[in-house]
């Protein structure tokens, strides 16, 4: 005879394991591991004893740690935990008749002012890194970066919170932000696009799901520009292809630059513009910034980028949403094509990239590789010298960020 499934929930508050307790109230636990937000969890609690209001009644900066584990769920023996991390109280309410409350927490630094504090500083000859690397240590957390660094040239955090501050650079270059626990996490979305997915879902496994596709607000090209340091002269840099043309305030410091935060806008603008909303029993291999593949939906099959997941845990009940944004075919989440496909333009070497694959991607065969060395000899072995090697050994060695120019 199988074993029954079983869920069940840890909840340490305020450093103390509180669950067993608390669990007579708690009507619905809810936890959201979201890409774009702050992570999130909430009590909903029946107040009948009236404790909640009185002794029990939390406070804001409160302390909660849950974790959610399933036993026996998929096949005898199982045993699967969620640690969701570290929360703050900074929310919450109490109402009547029938007597009800709900606690909210966010997932931040705990006893800090990341989020509230408001700081003027101004970053000069910097990059993403190290900005981001000072801000970690303020707050005793570990950064774990996982991108290419960026120089920045001059950046002005005025009268901002560390947290908004930091995540407009990430947003301004396209890289994600997260707080987990005691980590301070930044990503490149389009290498984390590029992962494999960690599961194939098909339409039997969901008890609902619904798709939506929408040209609005999505981009074909962008527009940038940034002063010659040289000529004195504004220079406008074009990204993608005119058409749907997404047209920014934000200053560059070189080309380069200029055609990271084009790509940047552009990949931030399209990562929603076809989404997928799925309902479905717990799968704890589901996480924000992972990927999945979709099978059996028809047109809309494909590999996506996992947005959100948020769990609600009842009483008797236990169900996932997860939202998903397409990854389109061929290419890194909602990114602009390079503006040279073959065609003369222009590419910006990103981590991971080399000549072989470039070779492939524009021209559909690794063999041009050479091609691509000869068209851009001077710059690709300049650079193997700032990076300490004599050459670039044909061009075996190239770096991000650097535009290369794609020949017909």
């Amino acid at each position: 005879m199988s074993k029954t499934r079983r869920k069940s929930v840890s909840l340490v508050y305020n450093g103390t394991e509180a669950y067993s307790e608390l669990a007579p109230y708690l009507e619905q636990i809810t936890y959201t591991d979201s890409v774009d937000e702050s992570d999130m969890i909430s009590l909903d609690l029946l107040d009948r004893d009236l404790k909640w209001r009185n002794a029990w009644i939390p406070k804001n900066g409160d302390v909660l740690i849950p974790s959610l584990t399933l036993e026996d769920w998929n096949y005898e023996g199982e045993k699967m935990t969620i640690q969701c991390g570290s929360f703050i109280v900074d929310d919450f309410g109490f109402s009547s008749p029938p007597a009800r409350g709900s606690i909210n927490g966010v997932s931040a630094p705990v006893g800090t002012g990341f989020k509230g504090t408001e700081n003027t500083k101004t970053w000069e000859a910097a990059t993403v890194q190290l900005i981001a690397a000072e801000i970690a240590g303020k707050y005793g957390l570990e950064l774990v970066y996982e991108a290419k660094d960026i120089s920045v040239a001059k950046t002005e955090q005025d009268k901002k919170a560390d947290s908004d501050f930091l995540r407009s650079i990430c947003e301004k270059y396209g890289l994600g932000l997260k707080v987990f626990y005691n980590r301070l996490v930044i990503w490149d979305y389009s290498v984390y696009s590029a992962r494999t997915p960690v599961i194939t879902i098909t339409p039997d496994m969901c008890s609902k799901w619904s798709y939506r596709s929408s040209m609005q607000g999505t981009y074909t090209g962008a527009r940038v520009s940034y002063r010659n340091p040289k000529t004195k002269k504004t220079v406008d840099v074009m990204i993608g292809t005119e058409g749907r043309l997404y047209k920014t305030n934000q200053k560059a410091d070189s080309e380069a630059d200029a055609r990271l935060i084009g790509e940047a806008a552009i990949r931030n603008a399209n990562r929603k513009e076809s989404t997928m909303q799925l309902t479905l029993p717990p799968k704890f291999s589901l996480m924000a910034t992972l990927t999945v593949q979709l099978q059996g939906f028809g047109q809309m099959d494909g590999k996506y980028f996992i947005e959100k997941v948020t769990h609600q845990i009842g009483r008797a009940s236990y169900n996932m949403q997860a939202s998903l944004s397409r990854i389109p075919d061929g290419g890194a989440e909602g990114a602009a094509a390079p503006s040279g496909t073959g065609t003369g333009g222009t590419y910006i070497v990103q981590k991971g990239d080399n000549l072989w694959d470039l070779s492939r991607k524009f021209y559909g065969t690794p063999s041009r590789c050479k091609d691509l060395y000869n068209a851009n000899k001077d710059k690709i072995e300049a650079e193997a010298k700032k990076h300490g090697k004599t050459s670039s050994n044909r061009g075996y060695w190239i770096w991000p960020g650097m535009s290369l120019n794609i020949p017909s």
